[in-house]
């Protein structure tokens, strides 16, 4: 007999996993709900408002193609459809590297850079929600879900996760520490997307 399906409800009456796993989709669902119904009002594509999003943020030499392209778990060819698109609408531009001329960077244009700060906030629902919780049931689920999405990275289900527990810099010797800042991390703490990550050396 096959393995029975996470999605079947007496599947899920009778195992914990499988319950999480369905609350999981469901957190997916209210968040691809949130990305359309604000692409619906601007007249942009989910992705394009992610990539407007992370380009507001990023510094410049991961605001390429293929740094998208490995952030999002997509291919270069989507991404580069989505750059096109916003490209056309006058929201961005390609600009040559300085260090590599077969490298672009991307750069918001005026116009871009006000629909990106409007766009930006479309999951503040979610982050309300998650914010009644208190700070140390946060840092409790904040861990929990870094340990979810570091095993399925070592499983290659998604792509690099500039994450803590893939860093370089973070050790459980002292619990979770950062030798590069010198501290001790509470859960709390934990980052899932750090400006000073570096890949760890195996």
């Amino acid at each position: 007999m096959g393995k029975v399906s996470t999605f079947s409800p007496a599947q899920q009456a009778e195992n914990t996993s499988s319950k999480i796993v369905v609350a999981l989709e469901r957190l997916s669902e209210a968040f691809r709900v949130l990305l359309w119904q604000e692409a619906t009002q601007y007249g942009l594509s989910p992705i394009q408002i992610q990539v407007l999003t992370f380009l507001l943020h990023y510094p410049e030499e991961k605001r390429t193609v293929t740094s998208l392209a490995l952030y999002f778990n997509m291919t270069k060819a989507t991404i580069s459809d989505a750059v096109k698109s916003l490209e056309q609408k006058n929201y961005l531009v390609r600009k040559p590297s300085e260090t590599d001329t077969r490298s672009h960077s991307l750069h918001l244009l005026k116009e871009g850079r006000a629909i990106a700060k409007k766009v930006e906030h479309f999951a503040a629902p979610l982050q309300d929600a998650v914010a009644t919780s208190p700070l140390k049931e946060q840092g409790v689920l904040l861990d929990q879900l870094m340990q979810l999405i570091y095993q399925l990275n070592q499983e290659e289900v998604i792509t690099h996760q500039p994450m803590c527990f893939n860093c370089q810099h973070y050790t459980e010797k002292k619990g979770n520490y950062c030798t590069l800042l010198k501290i001790s991390l509470k859960q709390a703490n934990l980052r899932v997307d750090c400006p000073s990550f570096e890949t760890r050396e195996d």
